[in-house]
């Protein structure tokens, strides 16, 4: 297994951080919650159109000024947005490049289904990515992890299954996953860890990974928060300097707001950089 190098016993060079802001939001597709939300029956609030209501999201997340926007649950051109991609909205409030994956597999009839085929998750950058890349996990019906590389770290995105069984087999994966990567890593994502964090351990050991949000906040439902569902994961050569948890209820789950820096490796890549939306 691969082990993640402590950037702190590298030269002079390598101490140079960049501060960034990164935001992790589970937004359900701009689709809003409150108790009318499953009349006149069970997720019927998910077919709403979601226009005026991800406009505010938009604007809370340009506030927060993030370098980096994961955004989980987040639509990528349905009717609900009148045929517009919630991530490109976003990264046009921010500016930077928004990479969108659907989270279902690809061979799935899920993924070729009217509005679901546009589920899914997505990174909006203001950092130049070297390569972005959508990965599957084998089980699970949301599977596709989002693996963002940036010249001195990687970022993976996720939204792990509800069923506890495909859950653990995802975060055995993942920690596979990790082991291969020889930059810092950052992973975060919607984990529906309702176990608690000791689902979250077996991976942050191996992985010799920290968690950000280190009082355990709780992050779900936003109306009442009682589960820490949302994560954000780092490893050696990330330096956690904020971490805070906005109580807004745009969303039935809470952002998650993290301030890091990044220890630069020695040998930095060339940044290949496009404007656009990416569906990967």
């Amino acid at each position: 297994m691969a082990k993640h190098t402590d950037y702190k016993n590298k030269s002079t060079k390598s101490k140079d951080l960049t501060p960034m802001r990164l935001v992790l939001y589970n937004v359900r597709y701009g689709t809003g919650t409150g108790w009318d939300y499953h009349l006149p029956f069970p997720f019927w609030g998910c077919f709403r159109k979601t226009e005026d209501r991800f406009w505010e999201i938009s604007d809370f997340i340009a506030k927060l000024n993030p370098d980096i926007v994961g955004l989980v649950e987040s639509d990528g051109g349905s009717y609900r947005q009148n045929g517009a991609s919630q991530p490109a909205i976003v990264a046009s409030r921010i500016g930077g490049l928004p990479v969108f994956a659907c989270k279902y597999h690809g061979n799935s009839f899920i993924a070729k289904a009217p509005v679901l085929r546009f589920q899914g998750n997505a990174v909006v950058t203001k950092v130049p990515p070297v390569t972005y890349r959508r990965r599957y996990l084998s089980r699970g019906m949301k599977r596709a992890v989002l693996e963002i590389e940036y010249s001195d770290f990687v970022l993976f995105l996720v939204h792990l299954s509800l069923g506890p069984g495909a859950r653990k087999a995802q975060l055995e994966e993942l920690k596979d996953r990790c082991a291969k990567i020889e930059k810092p890593i950052i992973l975060a994502g919607d984990g529906n860890t309702f176990g608690g964090a000791r689902e979250l351990a077996p991976l942050m050991e191996a992985a010799n990974l920290k968690n950000a949000n280190a009082a355990d906040m709780p992050t779900f439902p936003s109306s009442y928060p009682s589960f820490a569902l949302d994560f954000v994961l780092y490893s050696p050569g990330i330096e956690m300097q904020n971490f805070f948890v906005p109580r807004v209820s745009f969303s039935d789950h809470l952002p998650l707001v993290c301030d890091f820096s990044v220890q630069k490796a020695e040998l930095l890549s060339d940044a290949i950089y496009a404007t656009g939306s990416i569906a990967v």
